[in-house]
């Protein structure tokens, strides 16, 4: 059987830049209990319109909303670091330079993916309290990009949709491991602040 390249029902990725080529599938799993009627749609319309803005609508994005020990885990076994943290990103592709992905060295529907993020609620709510009661301390936090509009957020939805930003630039292949990676993505990411209407 072959694949229906027509159809508007599907499920996984396509091509981008492909006219009529449907929108990429935004799968959530909600395996944390810290905000019990989490805003799934709202949360799916986010990332949504973050890939729209980067230009990769079509590919999918899988997102977990996950507790402190799933995320200390993860983060162990990822980076080697046994604590838990607020958002980490795995890209499914390499990434040519930021924001333009490799293409899919087949064209595989599944191929189609910009990867997974994996969201720690109990540590945003956390932050939230600590920021609010100005009892967190960070040399490596900045006043600038997501981190710098965060800091003035005490809910922690608003929090993860920001943080979402940060994610989904990881995803596409933004970092800011040296001073220029770091600069491009918290421009990056103040962009995307105002278009979402965050800052």
């Amino acid at each position: 059987a072959t694949w229906p390249r027509n159809s508007k029902t599907r499920l996984f990725g396509t091509k981008r830049g492909v006219e009529g080529n449907p929108l990429g599938t935004i799968a959530i799993y909600n395996d944390q209990g810290a905000i019990q009627n989490i805003d799934e749609k709202a949360l799916h319309n986010t990332v949504q319109r973050i890939s729209k803005i980067l230009g990769y609508e079509t590919y999918d994005v899988t997102l977990l909303l996950v507790d402190d020990e799933e995320m200390r885990e993860t983060n162990l076994e990822s980076r080697g670091i046994n604590a838990p943290t607020d958002i980490l990103s795995f890209p499914f592709l390499e990434a040519r330079e930021p924001g333009l992905l490799e293409e899919p060295e087949f064209d595989v529907p599944d191929y189609y993916t910009l990867g997974d993020m994996m969201v720690d609620v109990p540590y945003v709510i956390r932050r939230c309290q600590e920021d609010s009661e100005g009892g967190f301390e960070d040399d490596d936090e900045d006043d600038r990009g997501v981190s710098g509009a965060m800091a003035n957020v005490s809910d922690p939805e608003k929090r993860i949709h920001m943080l979402l930003i940060h994610g989904m630039l990881h995803l596409v292949g933004y970092d800011h491991e040296e001073e220029d990676e770091y600069e491009e993505m918290v421009e990056r990411e103040e962009k995307i602040l105002k278009e979402l209407g965050y800052i």
